[in-house]
């Protein structure tokens, strides 16, 4: 492969990962509030239910932004100088949250391998409180509200932000996510 093809093929990996986790942080955050708006008209719905609908919703997000962080570190190159800030304090955020370390020692492993066991629940908690902010709900709507708000811009957005300058910056089309 030339460098120019190996150049196209990160430009054009960039654009169609940018444009899954976009998605997927939107489809995360869209899922939780269909789901709690069911739960809240059917009072029959155990606790246990809820619950774990909103850890699959919960930790679809944290992979998904820990994916951006790799994507982040992988593709810097590629994505333009006018979006690399938005793009690097984002990465910054879900670092600073703890996320990808939770990645690696609750939701992709049941083994600390720091501590040498599994985090109990109140460690396991603890560290969600501080990713979250102690607010499931506002957390979601950072990581995934497709729409702008009063307190600002959610990850998704960014990353849409960064997608669309991807394919301005490089002339790509949508026939370009599937190649």
């Amino acid at each position: 492969m030339t460098d120019t093809a190996s150049q196209l093929r990160k430009r054009r990996d960039a654009f169609r990962l940018t444009s899954d986790l976009m998605m997927d942080l939107v489809a995360g955050r869209s899922t939780y509030v269909v789901l709690r708006s069911l739960f809240a008209r059917q009072a029959d719905i155990p606790d246990h239910v809820q619950t774990a609908a909103a850890r699959l919703c919960l930790f679809h997000a944290i992979v998904s932004l820990s994916k951006w962080v790799e994507l982040y570190d992988r593709y810097k190159h590629v994505i333009p100088d006018e979006v690399r800030d938005q793009a690097k304090k984002l990465r910054a955020e879900v670092n600073g949250r703890g996320i990808v370390e939770f990645r690696n020692k609750v939701v992709g492993h049941v083994w600390d391998l720091d501590q040498q066991r599994a985090l109990s629940n109140l460690e396991t908690e603890e560290r969600l409180q501080t990713i979250t902010r102690s607010d499931v709900a506002a957390f979601l709507d950072w990581a995934g509200d497709p729409e702008p708000t009063a307190g600002g811009e959610s990850a998704a957005l960014v990353i849409e932000r960064v997608r669309d300058s991807i394919r301005e910056r490089y002339g790509l089309t949508d026939d370009d996510l599937h190649r």
